[in-house]
């Protein structure tokens, strides 16, 4: 009898566990973006799927309590109010005012307060790293600047998708005119910006491309076409937002007037997957 009962006490143990990792009803998913009085709402897991724009919206009812973290590890409670919208021109895109309002100097995501979002570590590593900087020279190259300056500006690693084996997500730009989220409207020769994955399959290191802007020659000044528009590409915050155990890779995507937030689920065999949207520009 006792070696049955040990097995039940032990499944007892991990679905209460669980429970505890998976708060009941709508989970919330929130971005803080540097200098926005609001966090913007990616969506809401509903148990089965996710919601997003106005079907999230209508979600969150106010006074949910909200873990925000940070990637490096800054952590802050907070409560939100009901969602609201950006209004014109961005109807259909939604913020939240947490209070006390974090002060991150970084982006930061906000999920429900009892979940789980780091089951495992996430861990920043220094910029300086060899392997990291000649990751970045080498698809600078592949893609035409023959003497790229490299300048990473964020490494880290984590599990994305527990299967035991680091991801090593790796983050560069430069831009000679303008600094910040927003770049210029056109880059000069020189300029780019570029979000790398690393990952191991097998015994090799594969490098995937999460986005890349690279600019190759000067704008005309007698023409009108500010194109290809410049555009910044920034790892915004890694974190399980449905309570699944794999965690999503929030990204960061802008021009000179616009931006967009992307949730995506990693697997070695499909990659990188969109699962969340939400963004505003003109």
């Amino acid at each position: 009898m006792r070696r049955h009962v040990l097995p039940l006490l032990a499944l007892l143990a991990l679905t209460l566990a669980l429970a505890r990792a998976a708060p009941a009803g709508p989970q919330p998913a929130l971005v803080l973006i540097p200098g926005s009085s609001q966090a913007a709402l990616l969506g809401v897991w509903e148990g089965r799927r996710w919601l997003e724009d106005g079907d999230a919206a209508r979600r969150v009812r106010g006074s949910e309590g909200y873990r925000v973290q940070a990637l490096g590890g800054q952590v802050a409670s907070a409560r939100g109010a009901r969602a609201e919208s950006f209004g014109a021109p961005c109807p259909d895109a939604f913020g939240v005012t947490l209070s006390p309002g974090p002060r991150f100097p970084t982006f930061a995501v906000a999920t429900p307060a009892g979940a789980r979002s780091r089951p495992r570590p996430v861990t920043v590593l220094p910029v300086t790293g060899a392997v990291y900087r000649a990751a970045i020279r080498d698809e600078l190259v592949k893609r035409g600047l023959r003497e790229p300056a490299v300048n990473v500006t964020r490494v880290v690693r984590a599990d994305l998708d527990g299967n035991g084996t680091d991801e090593v997500i790796v983050e560069a730009r430069r831009f000679a005119e303008g600094s910040g989220l927003y770049p210029p409207p056109s880059g000069q020769p020189g300029d780019y910006s570029v979000l790398l994955l690393r990952h191991v399959v097998g015994n090799r290191v594969r490098t995937s491309v999460l986005g890349a802007y690279v600019a190759l020659r000067a704008r005309d000044p007698n023409s009108t076409d500010f194109g290809p528009l410049a555009t910044l590409h920034a790892l915004a915050g890694i974190a399980d937002l449905n309570g699944d155990g794999r965690m999503e890779v929030i990204t960061f995507g802008a021009y000179y007037e616009g931006y967009a937030l992307t949730a995506s689920e990693w697997t070695p065999g499909a990659g990188l997957r969109a699962r969340l949207e939400t963004g505003c520009g003109a």
